[in-house]
């Protein structure tokens, strides 16, 4: 059987939201939030540059994934992305097998103690 080749996603870097930048995310969804579909009234309401796919999720830092959200419902969907990502971190570290486990075996190769053919405990 082939082994599936791993792609490690990563993290993305996060580059510096100029205002040129800020203004084209703007733009791009005509001053709509990307999470309620309501118009922001850019004068009166905050609102962020927020990324579609979170960049600790494998997001790029580019202009087709940011797009303009009220404060409070970016709040929001990044509570729920550290909590996807924190998620994915807990998975990859018991698949890469980086954890150390909780229950170890009785006499296994990490105790101190074995258990000898004859049935004695002597240490190791």
């Amino acid at each position: 059987m082939p082994y599936a080749e791993i792609h490690d996603m990563g993290t993305t870097a996060r580059r510096k939201l100029t205002p040129h930048r800020r203004l084209k995310v703007w733009e791009r969804t005509g001053g709509v939030c990307m999470l309620c579909d309501r118009m922001i009234d850019g004068a009166r309401e905050r609102w962020i540059a927020e990324h579609i796919r979170a960049l600790e999720l494998g997001g790029a830092d580019d202009l087709e994934n940011l797009g303009p959200a009220h404060e409070a419902c970016a709040t929001e969907k990044t509570r729920d992305d550290h909590r996807r990502a924190a998620h994915a971190k807990r998975q990859k570290i018991r698949f890469i097998g980086a954890e150390v486990s909780k229950r170890p075996m009785p006499f296994g190769k990490a105790s101190p103690w074995k258990r000898t053919m004859s049935g004695r405990i002597v240490p190791r």
